[in-house]
C-alpha cells in the first residue's frame, strides 16, 4: 500500500479539532471552472484572494453580512421541489463566521432554509468539501449536493452528486449518485451509494473527488466508495456517465417528505451548520 502523508496529516487533524475543520487542496490542475457567471474568479479559475492556486472556489463565511456572498450564493427557490422552502435569508444567514441553514415552525407554517451557487459558479471535475455539523430533529433532511447547470434540479437521471444527507437522527450519512443509468435503468453496479458513520454533534468534513474516470466520496478523509467511468460502447443511450459537464453546489435542509417521515414540532428548529466549502483541483 502506497503510504499517503497528505491523508494522514488529514486524519490527525481532524481527530483533534472539535469545532472546525482543514482540508487536503492538493491534485494535478485539471478541473475546469464556468467563469462566464460570477465575478468572483480571476482569468485563471483561480478565486481573488486565495493564496493557493489550487482552490478554484472557497468560501469560509467570514464575514460581517449576515447574508451569504451574493457573488457567489443565492438562495434556493421552490425549483429544488421543497414545499417548505422560504426563499428568505431568515432560514439562511451567516453567524460567527458559519452558514446557518434553519428547518423551523413559525406561526403555524414550516420553513427551511437553503443557498446555492447556480447562476453564479458552475465547474467541471474537483475535489469538493464541505464541513458541517447538524442540529438534528424528527423529520429534518439536511443535504449537500450537485446537479447540472441548465438541469431541471429535480430530473435526477440526468446526473445528481449527493456528497451527504442525513436524515432524523440518524449516526450514518448517504453518499449517493443518479444518472438515468441508476435510475432509470436500475443498474446498481458498480456500487451507486455509501452510508458511512459520521462524528455525531461535531463539524464533519464531507467530500466528492470528480474526476473524468470516477466520483470517490469520503468522510473526514476516510473513502465511503469510488464510482467509475466505465466507458460504455452504447454510453450514449444507457447514458451511464452524465459527470462531464458544469455542476453547481446545493446546501440545503428539508423537513418532512416521505424519507424522513413525520415532523416533530417540539424538537425543532433543526439546522445545519457549514464552516466552510471548497474547490480544489483534482486529477487521476
Amino acid at each position: 500500500m502506497k503510504f499517503n502523508v497528505k491523508f494522514l496529516f488529514l486524519m490527525l487533524f481532524v481527530g483533534a479539532v472539535n469545532s472546525a475543520c482543514s482540508s487536503d487542496n492538493s491534485g494535478a490542475p485539471e478541473t475546469v471552472l464556468n467563469t462566464n457567471k460570477t465575478e468572483n474568479s480571476n482569468s485563471n479559475g483561480t478565486l481573488k484572494g486565495s493564496g493557493n492556486t489550487n482552490v478554484i472556489f472557497e468560501d469560509n463565511f467570514d464575514q460581517t453580512s449576515s447574508i451569504p456572498d451574493q457573488t457567489k450564493w443565492s438562495l434556493c427557490t421552490s425549483y429544488i421541489s421543497d414545499p417548505h422552502i422560504s426563499g428568505s435569508y431568515d432560514q439562511a444567514y451567516v453567524k460567527d463566521g458559519k452558514l446557518i441553514l434553519k428547518g423551523e415552525k413559525i406561526g403555524g407554517v414550516y420553513k427551511t432554509g437553503g443557498i446555492w451557487t447556480k447562476d453564479k459558479v458552475d465547474f467541471t471535475y474537483g475535489k469538493v468539501e464541505v464541513c458541517a455539523k447538524f442540529n438534528s430533529a424528527q423529520g429534518s433532511w439536511p443535504a449537500i449536493w450537485m446537479m447540472p447547470y441548465e438541469t431541471d434540479p429535480n430530473i435526477a437521471a440526468e446526473g445528481e452528486i449527493d456528497i451527504m444527507e442525513q436524515v432524523n437522527h440518524e449516526t450514518e450519512v448517504y453518499q449517493t449518485l443518479h444518472s438515468y443509468f441508476i435510475t432509470e435503468l436500475q443498474q446498481l453496479v458498480p456500487l451507486r451509494q455509501a452510508s458511512p458513520k459520521y462524528n455525531v454533534n461535531q463539524f464533519n468534513v464531507y467530500a466528492v473527488d470528480w474526476t473524468p474516470e470516477r466520483l470517490t466520496f469520503s468522510v473526514n478523509g476516510k473513502v465511503s466508495f469510488s464510482y467509475p467511468n466505465m466507458h460504455l460502447a452504447d454510453e450514449a443511450t444507457k447514458r451511464q456517465w452524465p459527470y462531464k459537464k458544469p455542476f453547481y453546489i446545493i446546501l440545503n435542509i428539508y423537513l418532512g417528505g416521505g424519507w424522513p417521515g413525520a415532523i416533530n414540532d417540539a424538537e425543532l428548529p433543526a439546522s445545519m451548520e457549514v464552516d466552510w466549502v471548497r474547490v480544489t483541483r483534482t486529477g487521476e
